[in-house]
């Protein structure tokens, strides 16, 4: 990432020196660098990790076609008129009904711990 670059220019500024006999300012700036380098490492792969009851709900908001913003009601129904459209003759029917009462129970679980 471009904001590791200075860190490393740091570490790559130290190695000359350090090589060129100015090791009193090398060695401190390899250091540096190497600490500066690996906390922000760990901050930005912090940044990246989502949680995954948020991934699990973002999932379940798309299966059915909700936002987050929605209701419990908006949810429910949602929920009916997929599961109504459901066909049953494609095999996989078992599998959609499961995955849908699960998206909607989690859906309106998130939303009483969000009231309560």
């Amino acid at each position: 990432m471009p904001k590791q670059l200075l860190p490393l220019a740091l570490v790559i500024a130290g190695a000359v020196l350090s090589l060129r006999g100015a090791w009193l300012l090398g060695l401190p700036a390899i250091g540096v660098g190497v600490f500066w380098f690996r906390g922000m490492t760990l901050r930005l792969s912090k940044l990246r990790q989502i949680p995954s009851s948020e991934y699990e709900l973002a999932a379940a908001r798309w299966l059915l076609g909700v936002s987050a913003n929605d209701d419990a009601e908006k949810i429910r129904a949602r929920h009916k008129e997929l599961v109504s459209k459901n066909d049953p003759d494609r095999g996989d029917g078992d599998e959609r009904k499961r995955k849908l009462n699960e998206a909607r129970d989690l859906l309106l679980d998130d939303l009483k711990r969000k009231k309560g």
